[in-house]
């Protein structure tokens, strides 16, 4: 596999699929070498060894992702092409897949598939129209299209995400897969509000997750729910502008950004809310929301995300539509028993299927690229 993060350093879904994919296709019997650029912490899997050209004295570990999707840390194109170049040249012999995430490999991917005479499986998990809202880093683009016109299956992560890949990227629909992203079931622990009711958004504060949008519907809530707490969990680049927004709709004591948050916090925060919002104005697949419903909290989520797809019980809204989330997100703090209603329905559908299933999927990918490509 070629990748760019793995847990603890991770900033999304990205470094959680890799992880729990790569523990259950260890589970089900294969072996695999992780290629980073980076060395560090690694949250360990045993059957998965990890290999990095750099320590992490050479450079700052820059997230997946930053503004306008370029990416962070100082990291240009010399960077990513020297990271590309020592895939390119990795010893990859006994090995039968070469799996690449992303666009960050994509090119040191395809010559290391050449070289040996791999098949190339590419996983897209977002595309950089999505993630710059169609202002896209032609060097970004160029990798993703250089990597899906040369993988010889693509694995999408929702319905939504492979249309997209097909129309912008000019796919054969045969060659796309989608294997959507799963959860492991948790529990609700006790209350830790003191008798608030939370309302959260966690993810990235960038411009696709429309976090804006959230903070307007909860200008419009807070006036009849004195007791709804507003949290916003994560970081990025809006976080400057959405703190300005926050204090001009006069919403400065009821909402807290928290920042970027650990694991723990996480499932704390996800264990503690009432109602979750995932209000992006395009969202791949939004496994945060996925995690919410296993842990029973009700969804709101924007009709463009990919969860949406996959998911029953959960309330979906216009990306643009403040009135409509403000008027979902009064009605479940204001029930108690659609709450409870919700909430069961989205745990059983986000539980229904796991990364086991997930796994198994890819593994099918897998034998397909392997004989051929063919579906």
């Amino acid at each position: 596999m070629v990748g760019w993060e793995w847990p603890p350093s991770h900033s999304g879904g990205l470094g959680v699929h890799v992880f729990e994919l790569s523990q259950e296709l260890v589970r089900l019997g294969h072996r695999i070498t992780f290629l980073l650029p980076f060395d560090g912490e690694r949250t360990p899997v045993d059957g998965v060894e990890f290999r990095t050209p750099w320590s992490p004295e050479a450079f700052p570990y820059p997230g997946a992702y930053d503004v306008h999707g370029s990416p962070g840390g100082g990291w240009g194109e010399t960077d990513i092409y020297a990271f590309n170049e020592w895939i390119a040249g990795y010893p990859a012999k006994g090995f039968d897949v070469v799996h690449a995430h992303d666009w960050f490999g994509t090119v040191g991917a395809s010559r290391l598939a050449g070289r040996f005479g791999l098949p190339l499986v590419l996983t897209i998990h977002s595309t950089e129209y999505d993630r710059s809202l169609d202002h896209p880093w032609t060097e970004i683009l160029a990798r993703e299209q250089f990597g899906i016109d040369r993988a010889r299956r693509v694995i999408a992560v929702s319905r939504h995400l492979k249309a997209q890949i097909v129309k912008r990227y000019h796919a054969r629909p045969e060659k796309v897969d989608v294997v959507y992203n799963a959860v492991r079931p948790t529990g609700r622990l006790s209350p830790l509000t003191g008798g608030r009711k939370i309302v959260l958004c966690l993810g990235r504060l960038a411009a696709m997750k429309a976090v804006d949008t959230f903070l307007r519907a909860a200008a419009r809530v807070a006036a009849t729910e004195p007791s709804a707490l507003f949290v916003v969990a994560g970081e990025g680049p809006e976080f400057p502008r959405l703190l300005r927004l926050a204090v001009s709709l006069g919403l400065g004591e009821r909402v807290l950004f928290l920042g970027k948050v650990t694991d723990e916090e996480r499932t704390t925060l996800l264990e503690a809310a009432t109602v979750y919002v995932l209000p992006s104005v395009v969202e791949p697949f939004g496994i945060a929301a996925l995690e919410a419903m296993a842990a029973g909290v009700p969804a709101i989520v924007s009709k463009t995300s990919g969860v949406a797809e996959m998911s029953e019980g959960v309330f979906t809204v216009d990306f643009w539509d403040v009135e409509e989330f403000a008027s979902r997100i009064a009605e479940l703090l204001a029930y108690p028993t659609l709450r409870a209603a919700m909430g069961e329905a989205g745990r059983i559908s986000a539980t229904r299927e796991g990364w086991e299933e997930r796994a198994r999927q890819t593994i099918e990918v897998y034998h397909r690229a392997i004989s051929g490509g063919r579906p």
